[in-house]
């Protein structure tokens, strides 16, 4: 058999050609390992105590090491039941607070590349998980994410230690 992109062979049917049907068929297995990169993320940037010691932020009291887990782990729970609608809308969300959170460091020039690595996977998984007909509902609860992580944010830059000179 042969079709335009040339000769086929037997069991090719079910074989992706692209790289967006390679990756939609392994969407849920990418959404696992990038979940759990996430996780580490956190628990490395948790025990470093390094470069990012004076950036501080929490929502309801809640630091936001925690709410980050929290986060990855329902990504991976709902990955694991096929939700994937539900999968795409909390990513929305969550790319709306990153938008403000990598804003938040923009704004105070401070920048934290564990958050910002964070960041980066929260956006790959949004664009593994997008689905176009529901982009209405994206852009919704990207708006949302964004505004409702607005009033409830509390972020601080400040350094955790200081330098004294004596003279």
């Amino acid at each position: 058999m042969e079709d335009a992109a040339g000769p086929t062979l037997p069991g090719d049917e079910a074989r992706p050609r692209t790289v967006t049907g390679l990756v939609s068929k392994y969407k849920r297995i990418i959404n696992i390992l990038l979940a759990c990169i996430a996780i580490g993320l956190e628990v490395y940037y948790s025990i470093c105590g390094g470069s990012c010691s004076y950036l501080s932020g929490s929502i309801f009291g809640i630091d936001l090491q925690y709410v980050g887990v929290a986060c990855m782990v329902s990504i991976i729970l709902l990955s694991i039941l096929k939700q994937d609608l539900l999968v795409f809308l909390i990513l929305s969300a969550g790319a709306g607070i990153e938008f403000y959170l990598i804003g938040f460091q923009v704004w105070y020039d401070t920048y934290c590349p564990y958050c910002l690595a964070f960041g980066g996977i929260v956006f790959a998984l949004y664009m593994v998980n997008f689905i176009r007909r529901h982009l209405f509902y994206s852009l919704f609860f990207m708006g949302m994410g964004l505004a409702g992580f607005a009033l409830v944010f509390k972020g601080s830059v400040a350094p955790t230690y200081t330098y004294t000179f004596l003279r």
